[in-house]
C-alpha cells in the first residue's frame, strides 16, 4: 500500500472510549505501513543508482565503438575512391597512371583523421551530457526521497510526543485516582474502628420479664381471671 505526505498528515486515529489517547493497535499499524513505504524508497533509491552506475559504464565504452566505427567509414571511403577514378585510363590506355597519387592519399587520410575526430568530439560530448543529465536525475530523486523521509520522520515525531504526553496524562491520572481511593480506604476503616461496637444489655432482659408479667397479673385481675374467689 502506497502512502503518501499528505495521507501522512491527514491521518486521524480514534480517540478510546474509556481512557484518553490513541489506539496502541491502530497507531501501531499506521507504523508498519510507513516502515513499509521508506523501506520501498530506499529500494527505489539503490535500485536508480545501479542504474546510473550501469548507464555511466556504457557511456565510458561509446568512444571506443565509435572510434572503431570511424576507421571502418574511412576505410570504405578509401577503397570507394579508387574506384570512382578507375574509368579515366579507359580514355588514355597507352599512358597508363597510379591509381591513387600521393595527394589524393593524403587527403583521404586527413578526411578519415577528420571524420574519426568529429565522431570522437560527439561521442565525448554525448557521453558527458548523458552522465550530467543521470547525475542531476538521480540527485533530485535522492532529494525528494530525502525530503520525503525527513517530511514523514518529523509526523512520526509529532505523533510519538503526542502519545507521550498522553500516556504521561493516563499515569498521572492512574496515579492521584489511587491515592484518592487509597485515602477513602483508609478513612473509612479509622472510621470503623473508632466507632464503639453495640453490645445488647444483659441486665434489661429480667426486667422486662417482670414488668410483662406484673402486665399480665393486672390484665388478669381486671378482666376476673385470678380472682380470691375462684
Amino acid at each position: 500500500m502506497a502512502i503518501t505526505p499528505e495521507e501522512v498528515i491527514n491521518k486521524r486515529f480514534q480517540p478510546t472510549k474509556f481512557k484518553e489517547g490513541y489506539n496502541p493497535e491502530e497507531v501501531d499499524d499506521f507504523l508498519d505501513e510507513i516502515v513499509i513505504e521508506l523501506r520501498r524508497l530506499n529500494a527505489e533509491n539503490a535500485s536508480l543508482k545501479r542504474q546510473l552506475e550501469e548507464a555511466e559504464a556504457k557511456i565510458s565504452l561509446a568512444p571506443a565503438e565509435q572510434q572503431g566505427g570511424a576507421l571502418a567509414e574511412a576505410e570504405i571511403v578509401v577503397d570507394s575512391q579508387p574506384a570512382a577514378a578507375a574509368p579515366a585510363p579507359a580514355a588514355a590506355p597507352a599512358a597508363a597512371e597510379p591509381a591513387l597519387s600521393p595527394s589524393s592519399a593524403t587527403g583521404l587520410l586527413a578526411m578519415a583523421q577528420k571524420v574519426h575526430d568529429d565522431y570522437v568530439f560527439e561521442g565525448k560530448r554525448e557521453r558527458e551530457r548523458l552522465i550530467t543529465e543521470g547525475r542531476e536525475e538521480a540527485a533530485q530523486l535522492v532529494s525528494e526521497a530525502q525530503e520525503e523521509s525527513n517530511r514523514v520522520l518529523g509526523d512520526l515525531e509529532k505523533t510519538k510526543s503526542d502519545l507521550e504526553v498522553s500516556v504521561a496524562k493516563l499515569r498521572s491520572f492512574e496515579n492521584q485516582y489511587r491515592t484518592s481511593l487509597r485515602d477513602y480506604l483508609n478513612k473509612q476503616l479509622t472510621t470503623l474502628e473508632e466507632t464503639p461496637a453495640l453490645e445488647p444489655k444483659a441486665e434489661g432482659a429480667p426486667a422486662a420479664v417482670a414488668s410483662q408479667s406484673q402486665g399480665f397479673g393486672v390484665f388478669g385481675q381486671r378482666n376476673g381471671v385470678f380472682s380470691n374467689n375462684s
